[in-house]
């Protein structure tokens, strides 16, 4: 059985989500610098699944939610899925220092994707 380590919720503004769920669930903020012009939004939930923000543009829009399945092999699990009726759309791609990812489509057009983490067994 493998557990969802990771959700990400579209955001168009931030600092108002921020507030919003640090206010409602007690969610502390981890913001992660991720280029010149991209921080990462991240928040401790007090167990091992994380909860980011993305921000609202051309590959998120308000109401999407993105969730993140553990893989102990990335390239195993993202070569089944076209096996099983699902479509890639983004192969691995490596997160310096976390972990890598694979995105793709459900049989039925959600969004979900495979999380391999650096250190074996975290999200």
């Amino acid at each position: 059985m493998r557990p969802i380590v990771h959700v990400e919720i579209a955001s168009a503004d931030n600092d108002a989500q921020k507030a919003f769920y640090s206010a409602l669930l007690g969610w502390q903020v981890n913001e992660v610098p991720m280029g010149d012009d991209f921080t990462y939004v991240m928040f401790n939930t007090g167990v091992d699944q994380g909860v980011a923000l993305s921000p609202v543009g051309d590959g998120m829009k308000p109401g999407d939610v993105i969730l993140y399945f553990h893989s102990d092999d990335l390239d195993a699990d993202m070569a089944r899925v076209p096996e099983l009726g699902g479509t890639v759309i983004l192969p691995r791609q490596e997160v310096p220092g976390f972990g890598a990812l694979g995105m793709f489509l459900d049989p039925t057009g959600n969004r979900v994707a495979f999380w391999q983490s650096v250190s074996e067994g975290q999200g």
